[in-house]
């Protein structure tokens, strides 16, 4: 697998459920994206999917809706360290040279970010992660 090949992604965000007179709502999120690495940036694509389950004295009312493709690209030099972690649910981390560099991606704290990735993606992951902190000639040049 080449280092520029996407490495597929999940973002977790908290679901949410509420009790009132009216019923009992569920709210869940399912994000899903892929990582492309350049000789100088990250780029990073995802969906969202929120569904909502609603049961009250009406009956159940199930939706989904999905949000519009989000983008955000991440020069390399912002990026301090990358590490995979886990080996049952493993996860690329990255921790940024400024506290804001990954806002606007959702699940993101401030000034990290973690990846989901598939365990068979873990040796991918792992070359991404240390691709990132190398100098932008060692990116351009290598192909794994």
């Amino acid at each position: 697998m080449s280092l520029n090949d996407p490495l597929p992604f999940k973002l977790k965000i908290p679901g949410k459920d509420t009790l009132d007179w009216r019923g009992v709502r569920s709210i869940s999120y399912r994000l899903n994206g892929l990582l492309n690495l350049s000789s100088d940036a990250l780029t990073l694509e995802w969906k969202a999917r929120r569904h909502t389950e609603h049961v009250g004295i009406g009956g159940v009312v199930d939706e989904v809706d999905e949000s519009p493709i989000g983008t955000m690209r991440i020069p390399c030099e912002l990026v301090s360290r990358a590490r995979v972690v886990g080996w049952l649910r493993p996860r690329l981390q990255m921790w940024a040279r400024q506290i804001d560099t990954f806002d606007g991606i959702p699940g993101a704290r401030p000034g990290m970010l973690s990846l989901r990735i598939r365990r068979p993606d873990r040796r991918h992951a792992q070359a991404i992660a240390e691709a990132i902190c190398q100098p932008q000639s060692a990116l351009s040049s290598g192909d794994d």
